[in-house]
Parts: structure tokens; sequence; C-alpha cells
């Protein structure tokens, strides 16, 4: 099952640290969906205002107004592995500039520690039963 990205008033944002650039991290606790041992969760991304000139530079006028970026991760929990299944950027006025779904993805990446994906994966994968 593939859920769609939250909006703003149906998601319950949970707040979970910083990224290492110092984004604000934010799970959508209601999006958390288990299948077979794969977890899928919607990771909100608010970037910082120190690197918005720098990111807005790389991905382009288009991105002047950028603010945030919504992801959906795929976490395989016994692996360790996660993946990106779909992500959408949005502006300040919470229009989406850009996204992208992909429908039959397998990149998955292993899972370090001590980054923000391993927080990710102990909020999804955290208990027993999943690991």
């Amino acid at each position: 099952m593939v859920s769609c990205p939250p909006c703003a008033g149906g998601a319950q944002w949970e707040y979970y640290g910083l990224d290492q650039d110092s984004n604000f991290l934010y799970y959508d606790k209601q999006s958390v969906h288990e299948v077979n041992e794969i977890v899928q969760i919607w990771q909100r991304k608010v970037f910082h205002s120190k690197n918005l000139f720098r990111i807005r530079e790389i991905l382009g006028e288009r991105y002047r107004k950028l603010t945030e970026k919504l992801t959906l991760y795929e976490i395989h929990c016994p692996m360790r592995t996660a993946q990106e299944r779909a992500f959408a950027y949005y502006d300040n006025d919470d229009r989406v500039i850009d996204s992208r779904y992909y429908e039959s993805v397998r990149d998955w990446k292993k899972i370090l520690s001590n980054t923000d994906m391993a927080r990710l994966y102990w909020i999804s994968c955290g208990s027993e039963s999943k690991r």
C-alpha cells in the first residue's frame, strides 16, 4: 500500500531531530504502515534558513520559495535498509514545486548508525517484533 503525501490538516507531525545540516525533521505518526516487514513512513524536512540559499542555488530559480520536502521512505526492518519511494518539494505558500513517485524502485541502501535515517529506523522498526 502506498499512501498519498500527508496534507497539513491530516498529518500528525512529530519532531524527531535535526539532520547533519541542521534541518528540522518530523515524521507523520499516522502514515506509519507495515507490509511484509517493510514499513512506509512519511518524513517532513523543514530546511533551516541558513541552508536555503545554497539549496535554491543548486536546484534553480523554480525553487526560490522552497521551504520543505516531504519524502515517503520504505524501510526494510530485518535488513536495516531503506529507499526513497516518493517526494514532494513545497514552497512557503504550501504549494508543490515538484514531486515524484517511483513505481518500481529497488534502490535499497544500508542504514548507517548515528544518522537521521537511523533515528527514523528506530521509530519505524524499534519494537522487537519488527526487527
